[in-house]
């Protein structure tokens, strides 16, 4: 257990020196010897979404839970993840150039899906106001670009948030 402590301690200084993918490393390190350590799984994990790399931090805070079921925060944290890797598909499904309405409404069922994981993602309230917005649905769009903009607030974005939303009022007038 000591080695164990002693690679967990080489992450955090690689956190502190701001080498993410470092203390990844140091974390990987750790889990071999110790692969039962929920709260190794789930640092990792949090280190992991901040370096961009969704698919490994999904799978350690799934790990994390697995061990740890009953832990809120391990709970929270991979709906968040979950909900980050819904609103990514989604985004790149309305990105797509021959998009069509099945494929809008199969980005809206997941973005929905994401809001209700985790309420406080912007990125998942403004995908949901260009899918609704493409669907013609303009109250939903406006409700979502209303929800994005109270989470965006004191955000340089909101200006053109607030313009997009007054854009979006005149077609529901």
């Amino acid at each position: 257990m000591t080695k164990t402590l002693d690679y967990v301690a080489e992450a955090y200084r690689s956190i502190l020196e701001n080498d993410f993918e470092q203390a990844i490393h140091w974390f990987d390190q750790a889990l071999e010897l110790s692969p039962q350590e929920a709260d190794i799984h789930y640092r990792c994990s949090v280190t992991c979404s901040r370096s961009s790399r969704l698919e490994k931090a999904i799978h350690h805070a799934r790990a994390a839970l697995d061990l740890e079921p009953g832990t809120e925060e391990y709970r929270l944290h991979y709906e968040r993840l979950l909900a980050m890797e819904l609103t990514r598909k989604a985004l790149k499904a309305l990105e797509h150039g021959s998009r069509t309405e099945n494929s809008v409404r199969a980005a809206v069922i997941d973005l929905e899906q994401a809001v209700k994981m985790d309420p406080l993602s912007s990125k998942a309230y403004i995908g949901l106001a260009v899918a609704y917005s493409e669907l013609g649905e303009y109250t939903f769009a406006l409700y979502a670009i209303r929800e994005a903009i109270q989470l965006l607030d004191g955000d340089s974005s909101i200006h053109e948030l607030k313009l997009w939303e007054q854009r979006i009022e005149t077609y529901i007038e």
